[in-house]
C-alpha cells in the first residue's frame, strides 16, 4: 500500500505514543455498497497551460529572485503540475468523479484526492487481475500536528475503522494514523464524520506541508517542549490550503460542525494575518485563493519537524525543514529558532541523480522572523523547485544544486533580511 511507513498494531490512544524514539542526539545544544467490477481509471483530459492564474505575480513561471540553475520550469513540466494546474484549486476532476457510481477515480483524480488526504488502492494480495480490479478501496491519512490525539477524536476514528474500513488504524512515522479499506461510496461519510469532530485529512497527502512533528513526549513543564508544540501547530495552520475545495466536496459546502482541536493552542499567533502578510520580497503570490502558495501549489510533498536541544527522537535531519528551539537564558522565553534544510531520505532506485541526503544548518532566526522565514523557505522551494522531473523535486534537490550558502541568500532575498548564524 502507499503512504508513510507504516504497521499494523492494536489501536493507541495517542499516535505520539506509539512515535516515541530512544535515539536522541545533541542539536546545538467494511460495511457500505457492494464493489462492482471496474473499468481501468480514466484520464482525463490533460491542460498544457501551467502558468500563473490571473492576479498571481509570483510562481514558478515568474520567480521573485532569479537563481541559476539546471531546470527552469518554463517550457516544460512533469504531469502532476499540469494536473494541478487544471484542478480550480484541487477541485477538478474529483469533484465530477466523486458524483458518479463507479468504485475508482480518474488518474487526474488520484493526485488531487492526496491533497484531499487519500490514496486510492488496490489488495495486492488477490491473485486474479478481475479480483484487484473488484477491490479498489481508498486509504485516509489524518493531519494531526505534533501526534496528539484526543479520546473523542480516537473513538470516532475506532468507529470509523470498524464500520467503513477493514477493522484496524495503522500509526505513521510522521505521527498520524492512517485508515484502510474505505470504498468510495463511503468515503464522503468518513472525511465528514473525521472534520465534524475536529480533526481534518486534507494536507496528509500531497504536493503541500504535510504533519508537523515535535518529540513524542511532551514534557509540560519545560518551556521549550511546549514551544514546540504550540509553533509545530501554528506552521501546520499556516501552511494548510486555503481553497474551500475540501467543504465544497465533502461538507456541501458547509463549514466543519467543530473547529480543529488544536485550534485552542494557536489563537495568539494570528495565524490569518500572518498568511497574508507581505513584506514585499516575492513570498506573497497575489494569487486570489492560495497567496502562499499559488496556482500549482508546490512542486512535491513538504516535510517539517521542531524539536529541543538534545532530543533528536523527530529525527530533525531527514525533514525538508527543520527547527530547534533556543531559549534566552532564563529558560522560560523563546529566543528563536536554528533551522535546518534540505534533508530527506527518499531516491528512486537505479536513478543515480536521486539520493538521501542529510539537511544543512541554514542559520538562526529570532522568534520574531520565525513565521516569515519559514514562509520564504516554502517560497523559494516554490518558485525554484524542480517541476520538469518530479524523482528530483524535493527541496534537498535545490539546496543540494544551489550550495546550502546559495539557498540561504535566496531566503533572505525572499525574507528582505539575513539570517544570523547557527547558534550554539
Amino acid at each position: 500500500f502507499h503512504g508513510d511507513r507504516v504497521g499494523a498494531m492494536p489501536k493507541l490512544l495517542l499516535a505520539s505514543a506509539v512515535l516515541a524514539s530512544a535515539s536522541a542526539y545533541q542539536l546545538g545544544t467494511p460495511a457500505g455498497r457492494a464493489p462492482r467490477a471496474a473499468p481501468p481509471p480514466r484520464m482525463q483530459e490533460a491542460a498544457t497551460d501551467f502558468g500563473l492564474a490571473p492576479g498571481q505575480k509570483y510562481g514558478p513561471t515568474a520567480p521573485a529572485h532569479q537563481v541559476i540553475k539546471p531546470w527552469s520550469n518554463l517550457e516544460t513540466q512533469e504531469g502532476v503540475q499540469i494536473i494541478k494546474a487544471a484542478s480550480n484549486d484541487l477541485r477538478q476532476p474529483l469533484l465530477d468523479d466523486m458524483g458518479n457510481d463507479e468504485i475508482t477515480v480518474s488518474k487526474d483524480s488520484i493526485h488531487i484526492l492526496k491533497h484531499h488526504g487519500s490514496y486510492m488502492q488496490q489488495n495486492r494480495d488477490l491473485k486474479k487481475k478481475s479480483d484487484r480490479e473488484a477491490s479498489y478501496q481508498f486509504m485516509l491519512r489524518l493531519k494531526v500536528p505534533c501526534g496528539e490525539v484526543p479520546g473523542a477524536l480516537y473513538r470516532e476514528l475506532d468507529e470509523l475503522s470498524n464500520k467503513y474500513g477493514q477493522g484496524d488504524l495503522r500509526a505513521t512515522t510522521r505521527q498520524a494514523f492512517q485508515l484502510h479499506g474505505v470504498l468510495k461510496g463511503n468515503l464522503k461519510t468518513v472525511i465528514a464524520t473525521i472534520a465534524n469532530v475536529g480533526s481534518n485529512t486534507y494536507g496528509g497527502c500531497g504536493d503541500i506541508n504535510r504533519n508537523v512533528m515535535t518529540p513524542a513526549v511532551c514534557f509540560p513543564n519545560n518551556p521549550a517542549y511546549v514551544a514546540a508544540q504550540d509553533y509545530s501547530k501554528a506552521l501546520a495552520d499556516l501552511f494548510r490550503p486555503m481553497t474551500e475545495a475540501f467543504n465544497e466536496i465533502w461538507l456541501d459546502g458547509e463549514k466543519a460542525a467543530t473547529v480543529e482541536y488544536w485550534q485552542k493552542d494557536i489563537a495568539k499567533f494570528d495565524l490569518d494575518k500572518i498568511r497574508t502578510y507581505d513584506n514585499g520580497h516575492g513570498i506573497i503570490t497575489g494569487h486570489p485563493v492560495e497567496p502562499i502558495y499559488g496556482r500549482t501549489y508546490l512542486p512535491k510533498k513538504f516535510k517539517m519537524a521542531i524539536t529541543v536541544p538534545g532530543d533528536n527522537s523527530v529525527d530533525l535531519y531527514i525533514n525538508d525543514v527543520g527547527a530547534v528551539v533556543i531559549m534566552e537564558p532564563d529558560g522560560k522565553t523563546v529566543k528563536g529558532f536554528n533551522v535546518v534544510v534540505g534533508g530527506g531520505m527518499g531516491r528512486t532506485h537505479r536513478k543515480e541523480e536521486t539520493f538521501a541526503r542529510a539537511a544543512d544548518h541554514l542559520g538562526f532566526v529570532k522568534e520574531a522572523d520565525f513565521f516569515e522565514c519559514m514562509k520564504a523557505i516554502v517560497a523559494a522551494q516554490r518558485d525554484h523547485g524542480n517541476r520538469e522531473v518530479r524523482s528530483s523535486a524535493r527541496l534537498k534537490y535545490l539546496v543540494h544544486t544551489l550550495g546550502v550558502d546559495g539557498f540561504r541568500s535566496l531566503v533572505e532575498k525572499y525574507m528582505g533580511k539575513p539570517m544570523e548564524p547557527w547558534a550554539p
